[in-house]
């Protein structure tokens, strides 16, 4: 055995390094449920395997035909760190205490990535007709997955359950589709076996796959960990206002389903009138769902309730067009101005969109002016649901240096119909949503374990404030590249599929700046891919079931960045726009061979050749409409409409379902975007493949 093959570590005494924290002896060696038959071990880098024993005992690892000892701390935890293991298979693996052991046969070497993320990355072979077929003809034994088995905490845990499977026709039914197409691409490519650590749970939002120092950095209040605590003061109080919420929901006979909105009662005439008196109506904050105002009338309502705002407009303002902005409303709504409705919006997931309503001039003059709002809620949270800067009165001439003024801050209220909301789960108990407990329960137990980099197909739960995803994506990342301690660990997600009704007319969309921020988060690192599947969506279904497009992109992804491919991985993107002869000129990267149109487009309509659709064009005003859009280049598409003889703006994709067929030749489809709020150009650092850091550098 020659040293150089391997590397001996003692366990860490305490803290970040430390393999884990239960404090009693242990009479054997023992190993963590992922170090177990079947597994796959990380190639061709420092592995590391560990457990516990008695403290002080030491412990010796052969594989290989190599062989490295090490020596339990105080704790009992030991581990052991291999140079570089090479690919391949099976090898057995033994570990040997002082009073037992283990042998582990069918141990494979190749690369190792965890997937992650809510119910798309969770969503099984079996589940859909497009895999079904797939996971019937499975048989390879290099193809391997650990599932995870679910499991909230409000504390770190030391160990997962669940158990190693190569594919076979038995076990891809329940194996991860993303998960299993991702692999069958890399093993296509690679020729070594792949192993994917399967970790997800459906409809979970971003928070509760983050550390709790993460999230506190990032503004998350210390109120939501307090809320999942039983122990907290604040808990007992949650609790007893849920048992008066079961109370109350029962009195009324249990009311369950969406509540069809009946319209406006007779007693409500005239709430939305400029000259109503509303000084007895009550007071509350806005953005913000009402029954998060800590307000006890609107404590788990449903129903319709009426906000009223008076506002100043400067002289400079009076008569002149304006746009009201309103953010995202749940679920529906009716609005005035000075008394006139302006706008409404209604319907199948009028909660996913952003208000923004046409002020006549007419109807603006100078000084007050009062904006009235009549929300109906048929179920869940209700009001508004946007952040702060959602919320504006702007005029559409954009020069008027008097505008924006802010409608965020105080509004008055009043409930018009109401109905006591089924109450959930009590607070704390089974809530996988509650801040970082499935971090903690489902993925810091395997941050020992070696991987290669991780998958993420997670969003549609926070698609209601993109703004702060912007933020948390790559909080997250950085988060879970210091927990499995790779700097720069290669991190690829799955862009939102198409989902909900297609608008006729181009729109504003949470969905599509949800879509946004995760293309921000890639350009903004180059070791951080986002796979593009604008060509896989329903209209009635928020699981695209073409789960196999989602995971071969992400393994075209994980050939370039990870593995140093030169390959065209990534979709086209919009690097840049001219503005000529009242056209759009409009130049992409990443588009290979060249940009190419499809004859069919996302929703499955025929195009006439030469015809690009989803691109939306407007001027200075802000008014979009459909443009005009052909292929004038290899990288360059020309959009112009004839309504817009002077375009300051496009937007392509930029819906809920962007209905799209522009291409590169490699076959992968252009990412939506908007140039009136570009994304931030990539940086121009070398791109690295997911270099674990020194030893000395890691924490003891």
């Amino acid at each position: 055995m020659r040293m150089r093959d391997l590397v001996i570590v003692f366990a860490a005494a305490a803290g970040v390094g430390g393999i884990g924290t239960v404090q009693e002896a242990h009479a054997e060696v023992t190993l963590p449920t992922v170090i177990s038959e079947g597994m796959v071990l990380q190639r061709n880098t420092p592995v590391r395997i560990y457990g516990k024993a008695n403290p002080e005992e030491e412990v010796s690892v052969s594989i290989q035909g190599k062989r490295g000892k090490g020596k339990t701390n105080a704790k009992g935890d030991w581990e052991v760190i291999f140079k570089s293991l090479s690919a391949g298979g099976p090898f057995a693996l033994t570990i040997e205490g002082k009073t037992n052991k283990i042998l582990l046969k069918d141990v494979y070497v190749g690369e190792v990535w965890v997937c992650s993320g809510q119910s798309n990355m969770e969503w099984n072979m079996g589940w859909s007709p497009d895999s079904k077929a797939d996971a019937a003809t499975a048989s390879d034994p290099l193809l391997r997955m650990f599932t995870v088995e679910k499991k909230i905490s409000p504390t770190s845990l030391d160990d997962v359950r669940g158990k190693w499977e190569a594919a076979t026709a038995e076990t891809a039914p329940h194996f991860s589709a993303v998960g299993y197409y991702f692999a069958r691409s890399l093993r296509e490519a690679l020729k070594v076996p792949i192993g994917m650590i399967h970790t997800s749970w459906g409809g979970t939002r971003i928070e509760a796959w983050t550390s709790r120092n993460v999230l506190l950095t990032g503004g998350t209040p210390p109120l939501e960990f307090a809320l999942a605590d039983p122990a907290s003061p604040l808990f007992q109080e949650a609790k007893a206002r849920h048992a008066r919420q079961v109370d109350r929901w029962k009195a009324a006979g249990s009311p369950e389903g969406n509540w069809k909105d009946p319209g406006s009662l007779p007693t409500a005439k005239g709430w939305g009138n400029v000259d109503y008196d509303d000084h007895v109506w009550g007071r509350i904050q806005a953005p913000g769902a009402w029954e998060n105002s800590s307000v006890p009338d609107l404590e788990a309502l449903d129903g319709a309730v009426w906000f009223r705002k008076k506002i100043k407009v400067p002289t400079a303002l009076a008569g002149k067009p304006m746009t009201l902005n309103l953010g995202t409303i749940d679920d529906e709504d009716v609005t005035f101005f000075n008394g006139i409705k302006v706008g409404s919006t209604i319907g199948e997931n009028a909660y996913s969109r952003t208000r923004k309503y046409a002020i006549p001039g007419e109807l603006v003059k100078a000084g007050d002016n009062v904006i009235a709002v009549r929300i109906w809620d048929q179920a869940g949270e209700g009001g508004f649901t946007g952040q702060k800067a959602d919320m504006f009165l702007t005029a559409v001439d954009a020069t008027l240096a008097e505008t924006p003024i802010p409608l965020a801050g105080e509004w008055f209220w009043r409930i018009e119909i109401a109905r006591p909301q089924k109450p959930g789960a009590p607070p704390g108990e089974n809530d996988p949503n509650a801040p970082s407990v499935l971090y903690n329960g489902m993925l810091y137990p395997l941050r020992h374990y070696t991987i290669k980099g991780a998958l993420w197909y997670q969003g549609e739960s926070n698609a209601g404030n993109p703004s702060a995803y912007r933020r948390q994506l790559p909080a997250m990342i950085e988060n879970w590249r210091k927990l499995f301690n790779i700097e720069d660990m290669p991190f690829l997600a799955v862009q939102l599929a198409p989902f909900m009704a297609i608008a006729n007319e181009p729109t504003d969309t949470n969905w599509a700046a949800l879509r946004e921020a995760q293309s921000h988060t890639a350009a903004m690192d180059k070791n951080v891919g986002v796979a593009v599947i604008t060509d896989a969506g329903d209209e009635k279904d928020i699981h695209p079931a073409k789960k196999h497009l989602a995971g071969e992109r992400l393994a075209l992804l994980a050939r370039k960045i990870a593995y140093g491919e030169k390959i065209v991985a990534e979709s086209p993107v919009l690097e840049k726009m001219d503005i000529r002869d009242g056209k759009a000129i409009l130049t992409f990267r990443n588009t290979g061979e060249g940009l190419e149109w499809h004859p069919t487009d996302s929703a499955g309509h025929p195009v006439p050749e030469g015809k690009l659709v989803g691109f939306a064009i407007a001027g200075s005003e802000g008014k979009f409409v459909w443009g005009d859009a052909v292929i004038t280049g290899k990288n360059e598409v020309t959009v112009s409409a004839a309504t817009v003889p002077n375009p300051s703006v496009v937007r392509f994709g930029w819906a809920d379902y962007p209905v799209v067929n522009l291409y590169s030749k490699s076959g992968l489809p252009a990412s939506p975007f908007r140039t009136d709020a570009p994304l931030e150009m990539p940086k121009t650092t070398k791109r690295k493949s997911g270099k674990k850091k020194s030893d000395a550098s890691r924490s003891k």
